[in-house]
């Protein structure tokens, strides 16, 4: 956030004596959201309702500042590291994310081999295979499979720290005396407690047709319905204490406040927005290149393209694409399998900063704001393995069990900090207050996953699984639920 220009510091200097002798009015109550010294949300200014600006917008468009009381004109602009947390690595690390939450295979639970001798179709395995993962088999030349599945989303915490208590403390912009000089009540603090809700419905489309027997080709299509909204409890605390001394001027109340009551020293901030469409498509295939009587080798190829409003939470912005092999048992009652592989990401807004709003210094020294693009940086990218097996509990059955694991190199991260506040003779003492503040490191992400396939009749499975984490790194909620109708065509 800027400082007032020299030139603004010298009026408000020359008008707390005027306000000494009586004279107060000359100060503007209200600033201008575009003269120096103010905030504006860059390319979320007039978007609030889209979920990607929820927390730029959270506290409007000059940010947290203050009441410019009649007695001091001062627009009290509070930042810290709480600023960039909220509005850069707290939206950057819950986009990144989004963009790498898992989601069903395409793969059809039917496998079929021409077989030669007979002139016909054989099915290659009887269990129906897994959820999340890949397995070597493919479809079968000419088969097609077709599903829908749906995914509920309740995130409940972020590193380790509860969406609905994300603490923040906003420090005072410094140097705003006479000359660009240090005043007491910089050492002021607003102290808030923000209240993070995000939901999301994942409804997706999938379909997988085999090319020849050893090459198939998949398509995922998701349909997302996201759902944001923050609640800011804000509260001032005056270290400084109850008045605040100006060299060359004296002793004056304590200028802090929400409106113009003196005792506002709470106020609550509201923002939220909503989006519907469809979100990152996924293309796939998979080629089996070994195989024998009980183990089969595939090598796969994902990509995925930027059609989801990044802007609305819906896609990730960048390009992905995602090389991995499988190896998987070709056995029917208990068959492991194991992927690996690694996504290369794009560059996305979602990684840099949406609100493209930036500071510098005219021809005059005095700082201003430059409303121009969203600034794109590559999101992270990550090696991914999953190890899990089926087994066949009968023949229209399948139990799937795996675990996923996503190691994510250089990521946003949020992490829980303590800020101690100065000790100004006069005030309340150093405070320990809690607050978060952003980094990057590389983490691993550990996720179970357990469901089953149902043969309903004919070739239409149902399957319904639960992703569960095994760690609190990351963007989580406890249970994921997924549901999905699958339906091979032919025999």
């Amino acid at each position: 956030m800027n400082r007032p220009a020299t030139g603004s510091l010298g009026r408000a200097g020359l008008c707390i004596l005027l306000v000494c002798a009586g004279a107060s009015a000359c100060f503007p109550q209200n600033p201008d959201p575009l003269v120096p010294g103010t905030v504006v949300t860059g390319q979320c200014q007039g978007k609030e309702s889209q979920p990607a600006c929820v927390l730029p917008n959270l506290f409007g468009p000059q940010g947290l500042s203050l009441f410019a009381t009649p007695q001091f004109a001062h627009y009290a602009h509070f930042i810290g590291p709480a600023q960039t947390t909220l509005n850069q690595t707290l939206s950057s690390a819950i986009a990144t994310q989004l963009a790498i939450l898992p989601i069903i295979s395409p793969s059809s639970g039917f496998t079929y081999k021409y077989d030669s001798p007979s002139g016909s179709f054989v099915r290659t395995t009887t269990n129906f295979g897994p959820i999340y993962a890949e397995r070597a088999e493919t479809v079968g030349r000419g088969k097609f499979s077709a599903g829908v599945s749906y995914q509920r989303f309740r995130f409940s915490d972020i590193d380790g720290i509860n969406l609905h208590n994300v603490p923040a403390v906003f420090s005072h912009v410094p140097d705003t005396g006479p000359g660009n000089s240090p005043e007491l009540y910089e050492a002021d603090v607003i102290q808030t407690k923000n209240n993070i809700s995000l939901n999301m419905d994942s409804t997706t489309l999938y379909g997988t047709i085999g090319l020849t027997d050893g090459v198939d080709v998949s398509v995922s299509i998701p349909i997302v319905s996201v759902r944001m909204s923050v609640a800011s409890d804000a509260a001032i605390i005056r270290v400084s204490g109850p008045a605040t001394t100006i060299p060359g001027v004296g002793t004056i109340p304590n200028p802090h406040q929400f409106t113009s009551d003196r005792n506002s020293l709470t106020n609550t901030y509201f923002s939220k927005g909503s989006a519907t469409g469809i979100g990152d498509v996924t293309f796939r295939v998979k080629g089996n290149v070994w195989r024998d009587e009980s183990m089969g080798l595939s090598f796969g190829l994902d990509l995925r393209t930027p059609t989801g409003s990044a802007t609305e939470l819906l896609g990730s912005g960048a390009v992905g694409v995602k090389p991995f092999v499988v190896l998987s048992s070709t056995t029917n009652h208990f068959a492991p399998h194991i992927n690996l592989g690694y996504e290369w990401n794009g560059a996305s807004i979602l990684a840099g900063d949406v609100t493209g709003s930036a500071i510098s210094e005219n021809s005059a020294g005095v700082e201003v704001i430059q409303n121009g693009s969203a600034i794109k940086r590559r999101l992270p990218s990550l090696l991914f393995y999953t190890l899990g097996t089926e087994i066949a509990a009968g023949k229209n059955v399948t139990f799937s069990v795996d675990y996923l694991g996503q190691a994510v190199i250089n990521t946003p991260r949020v992490f829980r900090e303590t800020f101690v506040t100065q000790n100004i003779p006069g005030g309340t003492g150093a405070l320990s207050l809690p607050t978060i503040s952003g980094g990057k490191d590389t983490v691993v992400l550990s996720t179970g996953s357990a469901g089953l396939k149902f043969n309903l009749f004919g070739n239409l499975l149902l399957t319904t699984n639960i992703l569960f984490r095994l760690d609190t790194k990351g963007l989580r909620q406890n249970i994921t639920p997924l549901v999905a109708l699958s339906y091979a065509f032919g025999k």
